[in-house]
């Protein structure tokens, strides 16, 4: 393990024990009220908050040691569906955006009711069933990193909606998400996926961020065997995904 994996693995550990303190802490003020005082809406809202990024900390952290892991070429395959990974990716993301609609889509069982909370949210999922619950053998924690990644950025940038195709095919996956903002350059198409770019401010075109999201998900589609790009597009963004995936009997 070189000296950059070292630290890296050190900083999650010693990020995560403050952050748990935080959290344990959040939920027993909201669910131990009756031994330490019962909180205003306000209050609850407040701790509630502070709960909620406690917990997008610690999965900052996480990640940042998944991108560690996959620079190592450290795999956990397990069998899930694409269904599990694309729930899990909308309700982090609706988390930050829309706690309401994130406990609604955890709480709807039914696909087809999953799917119509995103509609109404202008949200268009495009996916097959039969394909969205076919067994898969994947990193599931990477892969459900990767559309995280690019669902947040979606919606980040988007003007109205955003949609997310998904396939399966013998033995890949393939994502599409896309956003209708204000578009990327396409003089930026190569740079965004390097560590710490930031685009110059360009008419339409907000500066992104540090840019190490898109750099982390490249480098997990990497080391599951497949790939991320952007394509060209006259509105939005949009970028596709394919991951090496084996389709259970």
């Amino acid at each position: 393990m070189s000296i950059q994996n070292i630290k890296t693995a050190h900083l999650v550990h010693d990020l995560k024990n403050p952050v748990n303190i935080i959290e344990s802490g959040a939920r027993s003020l909201l669910d131990k009220q009756d031994r330490y005082g019962n909180l205003t809406p306000k209050q609850e809202k407040v701790v509630r908050r502070m709960l909620r990024n406690a917990m997008r900390l610690r999965h900052l952290a996480n990640n940042m040691l998944e991108v560690d892991m996959a620079a190592l070429g450290v795999l956990n395959l397990v069998d899930c569906t694409l269904s599990d990974i694309l729930r899990v990716a909308f309700v982090e993301v609706f988390d930050v955006i829309d706690p309401a609609v994130s406990e609604a889509l955890e709480e709807a069982k039914a696909f087809d009711k999953f799917v119509g909370i995103l509609r109404a949210n202008d949200v268009l999922l495009e996916a097959d069933l039969g394909q969205m619950t076919c067994p898969i053998n994947v990193d599931e924690t990477k892969m459900t990193l990767i559309v995280t990644n690019l669902l947040s950025n979606a919606f980040k940038y988007k003007n109205k909606s955003v949609s997310l195709r998904a396939s399966l095919s013998d033995d890949t996956i393939e994502l599409a998400v896309r956003d209708d903002g204000p578009g990327i350059p396409e003089t930026y198409h190569e740079k965004i996926f390097n560590n710490y770019f930031q685009c110059d401010k360009v008419e339409g075109f907000p500066v992104r961020g540090h840019g190490l999201g898109l750099a982390g998900a490249l480098a997990l589609a990497g080391a599951m065997g497949g790939s991320l790009s952007i394509c060209k597009s006259q509105q939005g963004a949009e970028f596709v995904v394919h991951v090496k995936a084996v389709r259970k009997p």
